[in-house]
């Protein structure tokens, strides 16, 4: 008798406790900082990283992750290899625990490349502008805001300078809808932080502990 099919949520007990120890363990050290699971809920097959990963293809992995188990700092994860395509963010926020790609936003489980996003211990602040070349109208920020329109009567973006933190721009209010990671440096166009449009619905810090 397989008792962990057989009893009820066992399997994902066991899971998340192996999950648990292995942040005990290892915390300390930073040998393993995100952990991604083949499947949901923490199961399968798992890729423990500390560091960034062109291609999970080459680490035994297959280009699916359904769950995510952050131990440490903050992840960007890419639908393509070389850290190319659409992007997802996983830090700390909700324990860093996600147990189903739709917890990061995302519609198809295909994972091919993560990185880690650089930590800045400057005071979090970032500025939006209208136009490219940090011209037009802005708004400077030091909190999060989840609907960029209510409180500056903006909806987009051409350029932004990240003047301290990390910052994630998502193109939906509350944030929603493809997201962005942007780290301290200045962003002259929506292209350069991989976006193909200007629309900017909310942005808030990106959360390392």
């Amino acid at each position: 008798m397989n008792i962990f099919t057989k009893v009820p949520g066992l399997a994902l007990q066991t899971s998340k406790l192996g999950s648990v120890l292995q942040r005990a363990f290892y915390g300390s050290s930073g040998r393993v900082s995100v952990t991604l699971f083949e499947q949901r809920n923490f199961a399968g097959r798992q890729l423990d990283l500390s560091s960034d990963c062109q291609k999970v293809s080459e680490r035994n992995f297959p280009e699916r992750c359904n769950s995510v188990q952050v131990e440490n700092g903050a992840w960007v994860g890419y639908e393509n290899e070389n850290f190319r395509g659409r992007q997802y963010l996983w830090d700390m926020s909700d324990r860093g625990e996600y147990n189903s790609c739709d917890k990061w936003g995302a519609q198809i489980d295909r994972i091919s490349s993560v990185r880690s996003v650089k930590q800045d211990s400057s005071p979090p602040r970032a500025q939006l502008f209208e136009r490219a070349g940090f011209s037009g109208k802005k708004a400077e920020l030091q909190d999060d805001i989840p609907n960029l329109m209510s409180r500056f009567n903006m909806n987009r973006a051409v350029s932004i300078r990240i003047l301290g933190g990390a910052w994630v721009v998502y193109q939906e209010p509350n944030y929603r809808g493809h997201h962005y990671v942007l780290e301290k440096r200045d962003y002259n166009s929506y292209s350069d932080w991989g976006a193909q449009a200007s629309t900017v619905g909310s942005i808030r810090q990106v959360r390392f502990n």
